[in-house]
């Protein structure tokens, strides 16, 4: 029997957060939901998700720079990372922050419904080199 791929989602907006959770789960996925990135590192190393998806305009430290910490760990190197906001990120250099860091994508919440973000991060999973089925 396959595994279940678990997400991290880190949102600090509860409503906006259950609403993907919700969506991410229905699609099969398991979700254990973040209210900020303080804690990032250590909820990776705890959870060891298949895929991370981070809003960027979070309280206390910006999920770009949670990213970057992130990536200097040996768990959070290869994690795909799915960026997810409601800012569009144009004008300011925060997309090209967000895939500096290594983000895989960034998307708008405005055009990103729960059912579509769980389909694309499905299928990046699907086509990951190797990936390994959280516990």
């Amino acid at each position: 029997m396959e595994k279940q791929l678990c997400v991290l989602l880190i949102e600090d907006d509860p409503a906006t957060g259950e609403m993907y959770k919700l969506g991410l789960e229905i699609a099969g996925l398991r979700v254990k939901l973040l209210s900020n990135a303080v804690l990032l590192n250590a909820a990776v190393a705890a959870e060891r998700p298949n895929a991370l998806v981070l809003d960027w305009d979070l309280p206390v430290v910006r999920g770009d720079v949670a990213l970057e910490r992130l990536r200097t760990t040996d768990i959070g190197r290869d994690l795909p990372v799915f960026m997810l906001s409601n800012f569009p990120g144009i004008g300011d250099g925060a997309i090209d922050r967000a895939f500096a860091a290594g983000a895989v994508a960034w998307f708008e919440k405005v055009n990103m419904p729960p059912a579509e973000l769980a389909a694309r991060i499905i299928k990046a999973l699907d086509t990951a080199p190797s990936v390994t089925s959280a516990t």
